[in-house]
């Protein structure tokens, strides 16, 4: 049986002198104090020796440390740079084949595929790196939360990330992705049965799965100990959800996307948030242009834009609307972009195959708005222009004082319902307005200051989808 030898250590070191070793350092040293040697001896900081050889400091600082085993490339690299011949490949070639023989660790790699139009998003994704780098400096997981409204894109951020980070050489021992939506339309996952699953998918046995949610958090937690580990959550609804999950090694990252902006989470665990917005206007043309060919945009590039406006800039309303034009075979975006004007048009969905959600609905957060909430985004709905007012206008809209106004105006930027021009006034998007005011025409009109004794059952938010709009379809897609 070949046991696999302790991170850095000794494995078929050249004898003494052979090959450069310092005068103070014995042939028994490991890969990691072998190198600090060999990088003081020639008077490079850390820093500097990380621009010489292409490698994260934090990477060479542990390394050094023998908290992290050093790759082959980097080896040959550190060869290279300290001229020190073969000394540090042979060594980390020597780990890598040892390191083979270790039957108890699966390597996942559960990213789903990126996307090949990804449009933008730089400044969020060198964000992401910012946060998500290791700089070997913190003993803290680092976490990062995506949050933004539905149609916006935030899954498809996290994982264009994420294979950027693994194509850079990152996370080497796995990459699990957890979506966190329930078994049924409008649900959440229990975190209880999401950590089989992470225990499951990194090599646990069935029968050595405990069955107590703590002991399955520290079962998790030890597995991922000492890795390299990317994990994303996707969909996540509360902090509640996510704590239990999250892994306790430094060399592990978490990506978390949530139409929510989880109050609580940044307290417990210093994550940071990159919330997401529409495309700008050049960004969402050329989503549309890359999806239905130069050819039909060039047609009438003025139909493409303004297809763009009417899909609010949301990537996967731009996706659908794209996606509908090539289904058809227009010849351009022209008759799509007329056929939007028309609020009362639909979109039929068993004519494609794509499938359309109710934008707060199917797939929502389980925590509906409650009463009060839900209603004021129907009569929100009604009101004249993109800007809702202050907390006056919408207390006079929805019957209320200003005090529960402000409390409700909250709730639904919270929920990405609505969203802040400044600290006195509210907009909202026009593919949530049209979604609005077609709840209101749905439940037979509701007059502004209005009572009303719906309960949150009210179709607005629950997971059985009306008949919407084309307008509010587009918006419609979970991102």
């Amino acid at each position: 049986m070949v046991r696999k030898p302790a991170r850095g250590s000794a494995v078929n070191r050249p004898s003494h002198g052979t090959s450069g070793y310092p005068p103070d350092i014995g042939a028994q040293a490991t890969f990691g104090k072998l190198l600090r040697a060999h990088r003081e001896r020639r008077g490079l900081s850390l820093a500097q020796l990380a621009t010489r050889v292409h490698f994260n400091r934090g990477h060479i600082s542990k390394i050094e440390t023998d908290k992290r085993t050093p790759s082959v490339a980097f080896a040959e690299a550190c060869d290279r740079v300290l001229n020190t011949g073969t000394t540090f490949t042979s060594i980390a070639t020597a780990l890598e084949a040892a390191a083979r023989h270790r039957p108890a660790w699966i390597v996942p790699a559960q990213l789903p595929p990126a996307k090949r139009h990804f449009m933008g998003r730089r400044d969020c994704l060198e964000q992401l790196t910012r946060r998500l780098q290791d700089d070997g400096q913190s003993l803290a997981v680092p976490v990062a939360v995506i949050d933004g409204p539905t149609g916006v894109g935030k899954t498809a951020l996290a994982v264009q990330w994420a294979h950027q980070a693994v194509s850079d050489g990152r996370f080497a021992d796995g990459q699990l992705f957890v979506s966190l939506g329930g078994p049924e339309p409008g649900t959440a996952a229990d975190p209880f049965d999401v950590l089989e699953d992470l225990l499951r998918a990194v090599g646990v046995p069935a029968d050595r799965v405990p069955a107590d949610l703590d002991q399955r958090s520290a079962t998790f937690r030890s597995y991922l100990h000492g890795r390299e580990m990317l994990l994303v959550l996707d969909g996540a609804v509360d902090a509640r959800q996510i704590l239990p999950l999250l892994p306790g090694s430094a060399g592990c990252a978490v990506v978390v996307t949530s139409r929510s902006r989880l109050p609580g989470l940044l307290s417990r665990v210093d994550a940071v948030t990159v919330p997401l917005t529409e495309l700008c206007r050049p960004e969402a043309a050329k989503l549309i242009r890359a999806m239905i060919g130069d050819a039909r945009a060039d047609a009438d590039p003025a139909a493409v834009t303004a297809l763009a406006e009417r899909c609010g800039h949301l990537p996967l309303a731009l996706v659908l609307a794209a996606e509908h034009i090539v289904n058809r075979r227009h010849r351009s975006a022209a008759p799509l972009t007329a056929e939007l004007r028309l609020e009362s048009a639909r979109l039929d969905p068993a004519e494609g195959d794509v499938t359309l959600h109710d934008p707060v609905g199917t797939g929502a957060p389980h925590r509906a708005l409650d009463e009060q909430s839900a209603r004021l985004f129907r009569l929100l709905g009604m009101t004249p222009g993109p800007v809702t007012g202050a907390a006056a206008t919408a207390a006079a809209t929805a019957g209320v004082g200003q005090d529960e106004a402000v409390r409700l105006l909250v709730g639904l930027a919270s929920a990405h319902l609505v969203g802040h021009q400044d600290e006195r006034h509210h907009l909202m998007q026009d593919l949530l307005r049209a979604y609005a005011a077609d709840l209101v025409r749905q439940l037979g009109g509701e007059a502004p200051g209005a009572t009303t004794r719906r309960r949150t059952a009210d179709p607005a938010f629950t997971a059985t989808p009306p008949a919407l709009s084309t307008l509010s379809a587009l918006s419609a897609l979970v991102a």
